[in-house]
């Protein structure tokens, strides 16, 4: 018996005259996302940062995932029954056969990941992944850890190619890479945009991808490595300060309160906002993706 997919997508609401959170949106003024290239790149970039809000929780079955996009930069989850044994479609499928041997709730947590990137994906480029393929020869390129090249260049990219890729995120973990030095060159080229993202986005908005981030620059559950840019950043401020974003990142690392949700600089998804930010980590990407194909 065939699987029945659950529903996955964003739609914008054009109205700009909803009232309050709990309001249905007009569905006459509902359009998809491919229908509204004049939205700016700013509000789908909130509108990403939104959505990914939603995936910080674990669930016992796959959601689905039916959102509405509105002109203000917010988004509403629409309420959906959640029932057992359903896939996602195949432009926001983990490809089956790299998720077989692991457990139900790890299955669960790549299957929401990889919609998630794929939904992050459709917002900020308008199109859905290969969206000029059949369902068949998307899910081929998948499984061959093929993916759509223009992501790189998107907002939120680290997260997108994380979340389609679980090798390229364990990666991350095992790299010396300066994503701090990243995060301070965006910081000082955008200190409006990374103020209000600092408020915006949480730590437990991107758990899947915010310690692995913190374990690449040298935070570990033991303090900072001896010789990481963690170390040297340590070293250049001399006493961390209680509530400093040093002692948030290093709280994360060890597992404490900064992953239940304190807001910080958006360590896996603010400051970090492409992947080209950082030296190095394009090719990395694509080294894994040709050892992903073997």
């Amino acid at each position: 018996m065939a699987l029945v997919q659950l529903t996955c997508r964003v739609r914008v609401d054009k109205a700009n005259d909803y009232d309050g959170d709990t309001e249905q949106p007009n569905i006459s003024a509902v359009f998809d996302l491919k229908d509204c290239p004049e939205v700016g790149i700013e509000t789908r970039t909130q509108w990403a940062r939104e959505i990914m809000k939603y995936f910080g929780v674990i669930h016992n079955s796959i959601q689905p995932w039916d959102f509405i996009a509105r002109l203000d930069g917010s988004v509403k989850l629409l309420p959906m029954p959640a029932p057992e044994g359903e896939v996602y479609p195949a432009r926001f499928q983990v490809p089956p056969d790299t998720i077989r041997e692991l457990d139900h709730h790890e299955k669960v947590r790549r299957a929401e990941r990889f919609a998630m990137a794929s939904l992050l994906y459709e917002i900020l480029s308008g199109t859905k992944p290969f969206e000029e393929l059949t369902d068949n020869e998307v899910q081929h390129r998948f499984s061959n850890a093929v993916f759509p090249d223009d992501a790189i260049s998107l907002p939120y990219s680290l997260i997108i190619y994380s979340g389609w890729s679980e090798e390229f995120s364990q990666e991350l973990n095992k790299r010396d890479v300066n994503i701090l030095q990243a995060i301070t060159n965006y910081a000082r080229a955008h200190p409006v945009r990374t103020g209000i993202q600092v408020v915006a986005l949480t730590l437990s908005a991107v758990s899947f991808l915010a310690v692995p981030v913190l374990g690449a620059v040298g935070f570990t559950a033991a303090g900072p490595a001896a010789g990481s840019a963690a170390a040297a950043w340590q070293a250049s401020i001399g006493a961390v300060e209680a509530g400093s974003l040093f002692a948030w990142c290093q709280s994360a690392a060890m597992g404490g309160a900064a992953v239940g949700g304190i807001q910080v600089a958006g360590i896996a998804g603010a400051a970090m906002t492409r992947m080209t930010d950082v030296p190095g980590l394009v090719e990395a990407f694509k080294s894994v993706c040709r050892t992903a194909k073997k």
